[in-house]
């Protein structure tokens, strides 16, 4: 695996406080959005935004240790565009507690895509603002990674759902949305967009991921009553399609000048959606593990 020196002089992640959460956290609990980034590695030349210094160790103290979960989900960063090193060597560093989304070029090599399966990658991310990937290339990325159980893991503007329904149904792969569906405003949950996820999720080929409630236009802040009843229609409609993730280290909070939410309350944000336990064990343990292919913990 190739590892380049950065002359970058990224800043660390700050600590923040060990205040646990009020939310216990099952056995088995997944973590499934969050970010590494090893100074070791460079970023893409086009980077969007310089990496911060935020590594597996730091990583298990801010988020593992102290929110009490056992699994993760990298997701590969628009940093680092279609070259998946840092992602592998983060995925090793786990010792297969961890599993990965990666970014891929379309004409990528069957044995290569072997060689990410073989690390623990269970999905090809497509991101709309700054990635690597199109929508153009949807259906041809999703037909080579369908042999090996992936999903497509996509962030756009959650009002543009409308219009790909049909075409996310249509793919032979599952479809995770991050970021509650990433709307950009605040919507109705009677709106086009918000039935759009629903209809997504009900035909069980659909998932969305209830991370980072502050990604709107005006970066909404805290504690985002807006999303209650988006998250609880959602929970209606398909309680088996809905993971949760810290979106750590929340890279561009930072380069905006904006303050990275307490992650005890990102997780305690569960409890103004549900407190059923059997949602909330499928939310953090049973979801995952199904789509990520992580071993089955007992309830």
């Amino acid at each position: 695996m190739a590892v380049a020196q950065t002359t970058l002089k990224p800043a660390p992640v700050p600590e923040q406080e060990l205040t646990p959460p009020k939310l216990k956290a099952p056995d088995g609990a997944c973590d499934c959005h969050m970010h590494i980034f090893e100074p070791r590695f460079l970023p893409r030349k086009d980077t969007p935004y310089p990496p911060p210094v935020a590594t597996v160790p730091h990583y298990n103290r801010a988020i593992r240790n102290r929110l009490g979960l056992s699994r993760s989900v990298v997701i590969q960063s628009v940093t680092h565009g279609a070259d998946n090193s840092n992602l592998l060597a983060a995925l090793e560093s786990f010792e297969g507690t961890a599993r990965g989304v990666a970014v891929v070029q379309p004409d990528i090599e069957e044995a290569e895509l072997q060689r990410l399966s073989d690390a623990g990658v269970r999905g090809i991310r497509f991101e709309m603002n700054n990635g690597i990937l199109s929508l153009d290339a949807l259906e041809d990325v999703a037909a080579r990674i369908a042999p090996f159980g992936w999903h497509i893991d996509l962030q756009t503007d959650g009002r543009k759902l409308p219009d790909l329904v049909d075409r996310l149904l249509a793919l032979p792969c599952h479809v995770v949305l991050d970021h509650y569906g990433k709307f950009i405003d605040a919507l109705p949950v009677d709106h086009p967009a918000v039935q759009a996820v629903v209809r997504l999720l009900a035909s069980g080929r659909g998932w969305v991921k209830l991370t980072a409630p502050y990604a709107g236009r005006h970066r909404r802040p805290a504690p985002w009553p807006e999303l209650v009843p988006i998250a609880r229609a959602f929970l209606d409609a398909a309680p088996t399609q809905v993971v949760w993730g810290s979106e750590w280290p929340q890279s561009m909070l930072p380069v905006l000048g904006e303050p990275v939410p307490d992650h005890a309350s990102l997780l305690d944000l569960l409890l103004d959606y549900t407190t059923d336990e059997g949602e909330l064990g499928a939310i953090l343990r049973d979801n995952p593990a199904r789509l990520y292919d992580f071993p089955a913990v007992a309830s």
